[in-house]
């Protein structure tokens, strides 16, 4: 088959999230297909990875189409909140269309028989595009589920509280909206697929969970464990993550070193957010900002610690530590997501107090360590794998390309 991939940016590198869901499907996918990208780009910073996205050799050619800057009306019309959908597109007038002629010209040039979408901006900007080619929806996690959950939590501020609703709102619109245009959508969880279901009943959702780069994330040879020591990684500027991590340091990680002093918190994620960077400044934290490679801060780490209050789909730092064999605390809010055997492996705590034994009886118990270190990397090998998440893919373009 011949795919087409449309993508807001540039799929590089592969230390974030969405970026590394594109690589590791369609790196496989390309051993078998001929896979092609046209990238939206809306800034330098994104042009900027071509030259290291093409070293990979994944995609057979890269277009790149330049997004045009915002109209002041469109934005204007946007926080209003009225016609979430008609407000985006008068934020962009015209650039669907340059999209749909774009790819015209790419399914004549390559003769594509299937395409595939990903990003809210991308899946509107690709609305006439989808029309010219069959065309899969990948939603991964559920913005409108997100908002649902940060609301939920509540101790917003007057003024979080309304941007929040109003972010609610528009992503309800364009997910909804975007359900009704696709003729197939995926998603990561089964929270995700039941949230995306009741928008659209007569819409189809299939469950791909996101897979872990065994290869990649294994046991590092040669780095020890520091005792005491606690890693939370992702991207700090990413809302649920620094939750997390400010919860974490101020809230629970006082009362685990009131019964193990010795114990250490460390922070690793790009961009993090003046918040995040402030937490150096309490005893036992360190925040290491961006890293050039994650997997010896992990090997380091006697456990990964995620009290994620809130968010959607499947947090890549749980399968990730799972695979490099080391135990996961989180919440019930981290794991609704996951595999029963998953959650089986994972010590699960909600309140602060419980959270912090939790974590204080694991550090006590080297042995459990281990052994839910090792069932967690070979339950990761046969749940969460790239390979089958690559395969199940293969078949919906197939049946794509069969109803061209």
């Amino acid at each position: 088959m011949r795919l087409l991939v449309v993508y807001r940016g540039l799929p590089w590198p592969y230390s974030e999230g969405y970026h590394l869901r594109i690589l590791h499907l369609f790196s496989r996918l390309a051993k078998r297909h001929e896979v092609h990208l046209l990238a939206l780009i809306q800034d330098d910073e994104q042009r900027a990875k071509l030259a290291p996205l093409e070293e990979q050799k994944i995609f057979s050619s890269i277009t790149l189409l330049d997004v045009p800057r915002r109209s002041g009306v469109g934005r204007f019309r946007t926080n209003l909140g009225i016609g979430p959908v008609s407000a985006f597109r008068s934020e962009y007038p015209g650039f669907d269309q340059r999209v749909a002629e774009e790819t015209e010209k790419l399914v004549s040039q390559h003769k594509i028989d299937a395409a595939y979408v990903f990003d809210p901006w991308a899946d509107l900007w690709f609305r006439s595009g989808a029309k010219v080619i069959p065309t899969l929806l990948d939603i991964c996690d559920c913005r409108t589920l997100f908002y649902d959950r940060h609301l939920d939590r509540g101790g917003l501020s007057l003024a979080e509280g309304a941007r929040t609703r109003q972010l609610r709102h528009r992503f309800l619109a364009f997910e909804t909206f975007a359900m009704k245009l696709y003729p197939m959508a995926t998603a990561v969880s089964p929270l995700d697929q039941e949230r995306l279901e009741r928008m659209h009943p007569t819409g189809r959702v299939e469950l791909i969970p996101n897979g872990v780069d065994l290869d990649m994330f294994q046991p590092v040879e040669g780095v020890e464990e520091v005792p005491g020591n606690l890693i939370l990684f992702g991207n700090m500027d990413f809302l649920p993550n620094v939750d997390a991590a400010i919860h974490f340091a101020r809230d629970i990680l006082p009362l685990v070193r009131a019964r193990h002093p010795e114990v250490t918190f460390t922070i690793v994620g790009t961009n993090p957010v003046p918040e995040v960077l402030a937490l150096a400044g309490l005893p036992g934290v360190e925040v290491t900002g961006r890293v050039e490679d994650l997997k010896p801060f992990i090997q380091r780490a006697c456990m990964l610690v995620a009290p994620m209050r809130f968010g959607a789909g499947i947090k890549n730092k749980v399968l990730e530590s799972m695979a490099v064999e080391k135990p996961v605390v989180t919440n019930s809010t981290g794991v609704e997501a996951m595999h029963d055997e998953v959650r089986e492996l994972l010590v699960i705590a909600d309140e602060d107090h419980d959270f912090a034994t939790a974590v204080s009886d694991l550090l006590d118990d080297p042995e459990r360590r281990a052994k839910l270190g090792h069932h967690g990397r070979e339950v990761m090998g046969r749940l969460h794998s790239w390979d089958a998440a690559a395969e199940a893919y293969e078949r919906l373009f197939e049946e794509l390309a069969a109803s061209k």
